[in-house]
């Protein structure tokens, strides 16, 4: 990899619009939220039980955790998702087939649900009172796998995994969170140096698409400049030592991935100045050295925001900027080279939000979509794409339909 060279600061005219769209988007997530009615009683949770059983071991007889069945099967993948108004459990079929409950009436923020430890969690924007800390205005909440129960798992504007998944992060403010054993323990209370926020937070712009990020090394963390019109920094807090590394100018952060006990991470960012015309780079930088790799679109559009590392890490889904008609197509970049190889279809239309993808356990298939369109199950190997849509006549919008969506949390295989 060669050294990371800092971009320029000053954005393009795509980079302008796309931070205009991120703030009108993260208005329309709490508008949505806040609407929404949340249920919390007993008898939700006895539905939500019987609608996981019949999801899953019952229906499709899988295998996963304990009292579901719920899990990846050799012909298809679990996966719980949230459609604006309700949570969902099913299977994506490989077929481009899915089967699917609707479940529990919940109050959610539109972001990728998270899942741990046999729980899948996400941020309730209308509050709840958390048992010795009062009542707060955004609260985590859970739903048990085991036993479809909802819980709470404390206050939270954002929520997101340590790198070694062994510890769950939950933002009360953008400046200071709590790190909590996902097996159970006392939680410990961080704070950021002063200047440095977490991405997400109240006034401040989206980093990718506005979830936490941990690395081996650190916490993702951005600089104070929240303008459209001015780059940000983008940096890397160690907790434990209290320093953060700048990594450079970011346009926006794709994801990261981290070997089973690694000691680095891969992380894949946009740099902030894009080439002329719009031609953004990638960058995928070693978390440990600080060291970056370069990528180049194959189109002139350059690259767009969203993707997701493989399962091994072998393999980057990206989208590429098909210019000028703002649609997307997707890729796969090799981290190790370098190399783009890009899909035929399907032609994702960008312009409300990012472009968003999903792995399936075992990386041979992925699913795709963009704003909050439809989604499309793709062969890794092929690159051929199918719609995967469960409903009919609605546009396949997350506020007006059931299909699975950019906040969906593939459940792995049960071991």
């Amino acid at each position: 990899m060669s050294p990371l060279t800092a971009p320029p600061v000053s954005p393009g005219g795509a980079a302008q619009a796309l931070f205009r769209e991120a703030r009108r988007r993260r208005r329309r997530r709490w508008l949505a939220g806040i609407a929404v009615v949340l249920v919390a009683s007993a008898a939700a949770a006895v539905s939500t039980v019987s609608w996981l059983h019949r999801a899953s071991g019952h229906e499709d007889g899988g295998t996963g955790p304990a009292g579901t069945g719920l899990g990846a099967r050799s012909s298809a993948a679990a996966a719980v998702w949230f459609d604006g108004t309700r949570l969902h459990a099913g299977y994506i079929h490989l077929g481009g087939r899915v089967t699917q409950r609707a479940g529990a009436e919940v109050s959610a923020d539109l972001l990728p649900l998270v899942q741990a430890g046999g729980r899948v969690y996400w941020v309730n924007p209308a509050g709840a009172f958390v048992p010795a800390l009062g009542h707060w205005s955004q609260v985590v909440q859970y739903l048990d796998l085991a036993t479809g129960k909802i819980g709470t798992a404390g206050p939270g504007q954002t929520v997101f995994l340590s790198a070694d998944g062994r510890y769950l992060l939950m933002s009360q403010t953008a400046t200071s969170l709590t790190e909590t054993p996902v097996a159970g323990g006392a939680s410990r209370q961080l704070t950021l140096p002063r200047g440095w926020y977490l991405p997400g937070g109240d006034g401040l712009p989206d980093v990718g698409s506005g979830e936490g990020l941990a690395t081996a090394n650190g916490i993702i963390v951005q600089s104070a400049e929240s303008s459209a019109w001015r780059a940000r920094a983008l940096g890397l807090w160690n907790p434990r030592s209290g320093k953060v590394e700048v990594i450079g100018r970011e346009l926006a952060v794709i994801g990261a991935y981290t070997p089973p006990g690694g000691r680095y991470s891969l992380l894949a960012w946009l740099p902030a100045a894009c080439p002329f015309p719009d031609n953004c780079l990638l960058k995928i930088t070693n978390t440990a050295t600080l060291t970056a790799r370069t990528v180049r679109s194959p189109l002139p559009g350059g690259f767009a925001a969203g993707g997701a590392f493989s399962p091994g890490g072998t393999r980057l889904a990206v989208f590429l900027n098909n210019s000028p008609s703002r649609a997307a197509r997707l890729a796969l970049a090799d981290p190790a080279t370098g190399a783009v190889r890009v899909a035929r279809g399907p032609r994702l239309a960008l312009g409300k939000d990012f472009a968003w993808a999903r792995w399936l356990p075992g990386g041979t298939h992925l699913i795709v979509g963009a704003g909050t369109g439809g989604s499309y199950l793709v062969d890794s190997a092929t690159l051929s794409a199918r719609p995967l849509f469960f409903t009919r006549g609605h546009g396949n919008d997350i506020a007006s339909s059931q299909d699975i969506n950019f906040t969906a949390a593939i459940i792995p295989p049960r071991r």
